[in-house]
C-alpha cells in the first residue's frame, strides 16, 4: 500500500532551463507527507496544535533525478513506508517518472531530543 498525492507545480518553480528546479522536489514530497497526515486526521493550523508524532526533523534526504519535469502541471507523488525504528522512520518516494528517493525523519520531543513513536504512528506506518 502507498499514499498518492497530486502536487501542483507552478510556473515560478521552473528554473532558467524551463524545468522544475531540483530543490522543489523535496518541497513536493513534504507537501505529500503533510497531505497524508491531514487525511489521517492529524492536520493542524498552529505549531502548538500539532500531534506529538508530527514533531520531527529530517535526518536524511536522498533524491535521484530521472527525467526533466518541463511545465506547470501536476507532479504525482507516491509515498511508501520502508522502515521504522524506535525514533526514526524511512519513507520512500516516487515523483512520477521524474525523481525517486527516500526521506528519513526522527521524532523529537518539545526539547528537540529523539522520542519514541506512538502506537498510532506505528500502526499507520505499517498500513502504508
Amino acid at each position: 500500500m502507498s499514499f498518492q498525492w497530486d502536487s501542483p507545480v507552478y510556473f515560478d518553480e521552473l528554473d532558467l532551463n524551463g524545468t522544475l528546479h531540483n530543490t522543489r522536489f523535496a518541497l513536493h514530497v513534504e507537501r505529500a507527507q503533510s497531505a497524508l497526515f491531514e487525511q489521517l486526521g492529524k492536520g493542524w493550523e498552529r505549531f502548538d496544535d500539532r500531534d506529538d508524532d508530527l514533531r520531527y526533523v529530517v535526518r536524511e534526504l536522498r533524491i535521484e533525478f530521472l527525467a526533466a519535469f518541463t511545465s506547470p502541471g501536476i507532479l504525482p507523488v507516491e509515498l511508501t513506508a520502508e522502515r521504522i525504528g524506535t525514533t526514526s522512520a524511512v519513507y520512500g518516494f516516487q515523483c512520477g517518472h521524474y525523481a525517486r528517493g527516500h526521506r528519513v525523519i526522527v521524532k523529537v520531543d518539545a526539547d528537540g531530543r529523539p522520542a519514541a513513536w506512538s502506537d498510532w504512528y506505528r500502526t499507520m506506518f505499517a498500513e502504508l
